[in-house]
């Protein structure tokens, strides 16, 4: 996608999430300018990865549930945004391989270390790949909250609605490997590196 389309998308995201209520955002500093980098989300809603992508200043990839691609307008903008479809109840190898080789690119990826939306709006157990793909691609990952999404298309539902104040959408510090995981290979190496994300993320999260 040229720089201009993108950015004609984004500007459309912009008016359609003001129409519904709008979004704070904070942090955007953190972002790095290049390099790989994840960039790690809670997730309330479908409109998550849409309200990321009109965020995010640099051009970033999306691994993004293959259920929102079956959703009218939705699935199209998420396309155009650059999702990549990843099945959620089942690895899905061939969209985890994407991930590695645009990392290895050092592209910017946002994946949503949860797998599911929540239900009830509190942080659900982090899977493990999302610092399997940074341990072997070297990417710093950047914890990121979000906060009101599901007001404006709750979970399960199909149709945007008004989301009476704005959405919150705060950016963390992006974090090296080597500081997630405190120097530890293997399977304790992952587990450290989610806790501290889990925690990051919840950090964030209570900021509001």
């Amino acid at each position: 996608m040229t720089l201009v389309f993108r950015n004609l998308v984004r500007l459309m995201l912009r008016c359609l999430f003001g129409l519904l209520g709008g979004v704070t955002i904070t942090g955007l500093e953190n972002i790095p300018k290049e390099g790989a980098v994840i960039l790690t989300p809670n997730h309330l809603s479908h409109v998550d990865p849409l309200l990321v992508g009109m965020a995010v200043p640099r051009p970033a990839w999306f691994l993004a549930t293959d259920e929102l691609f079956t959703i009218p307008v939705l699935g199209t903008v998420a396309r155009l945004l650059r999702a990549v479809p990843i099945r959620q109840d089942a690895p899905d190898r061939r969209a985890l391989r994407l991930a590695e080789g645009l990392l290895s690119q050092n592209e910017a990826m946002v994946v949503f270390p949860e797998g599911h939306e929540s239900l009830d709006g509190r942080l659900q157990p982090l899977q493990g790949g999302v610092m399997l793909l940074a341990v072997r691609t070297g990417a710093k990952i950047l914890p990121v909250a979000i906060a009101g999404s599901e007001r404006m298309l709750p979970p399960r539902e199909w149709r945007p609605r008004h989301a009476g104040s704005p959405i919150s959408l705060r950016f963390g510090k992006a974090l090296e490997v080597s500081d997630m995981t405190g120097g530890a290979g293997g399977r304790p190496g992952l587990d450290q590196g989610i806790r501290r994300l889990e925690a990051e993320i919840r950090r964030l999260m209570e900021l509001g």
